[in-house]
């Protein structure tokens, strides 16, 4: 009993910490993704950014989460690329 219980609390204890520590962007505008970048930082670990460019022709850089960078590739469409 004292095992299942204490295998229940440390996948409890994980999923809190997993999630907790997922970073949360504001979203960028919607529009085609033209650009993509990752640099690593010694403190900080990789910071991901897109670039979109909007209908009315402005570029637009933001940061996003690492999921969100590898489903937006040059050319597809955001937000909806995210949703993969």
């Amino acid at each position: 009993m004292r095992k299942s219980l204490a295998a229940a609390a440390a996948t409890i204890g994980a999923v809190v910490a997993l999630t907790a520590c997922t970073p949360d962007y504001a979203p960028g505008p919607t529009g085609t993704v033209s650009d993509r970048s990752a640099a690593y930082f010694k403190s900080g670990g990789w910071r991901y950014r897109l670039t979109v460019t909007t209908n009315d022709g402005g570029r637009h850089e933001f940061r996003v989460t690492r999921d969100n960078y590898k489903h937006c590739f040059r050319g597809s469409a955001y937000p909806s690329c995210t949703h993969r």
